[in-house]
């Protein structure tokens, strides 16, 4: 496991355009764990302030999605790279990812 914590790793990823992997419970549909590659976008409160939490493209439900903090159970880096979303909000987040240096802080 890394150094950082979820928040960090989920900026870190967003900005390097890697994947991570996450145990997540949904507990609203089917109140079961499951394991997701996610290729992270956001972290913070939608633009319409309705949803607050980890945002992202899914691939096992191949579609966006908001993954709210205490849901995810745990996470890994994966580092698998992808393109980022063209309308995606990742870029707001550099300023947060350049002010705790993460670009220095090593997944491993």
């Amino acid at each position: 496991m890394s150094k950082l914590n979820l928040i960090d790793a989920w900026i870190k990823a967003a900005v390097e355009h890697v994947t991570l992997k996450i145990s997540y419970y949904s507990a609203r549909t089917k109140g079961q764990a499951s394991v997701r590659e996610v290729e992270p976008d956001f972290f913070g409160t939608s633009r319409d302030g309705k949803n607050t939490g980890c945002w992202g493209f899914c691939r096992l439900r191949r579609e966006n999605r908001v993954f709210m903090i205490d849901s995810i159970l745990g996470w890994e880096y994966v580092g698998n790279t992808f393109q980022p979303n063209p309308r995606g909000r990742w870029k707001e987040l550099l300023p947060i990812y350049t002010s705790r240096q993460l670009d220095k802080i090593n997944w491993k």
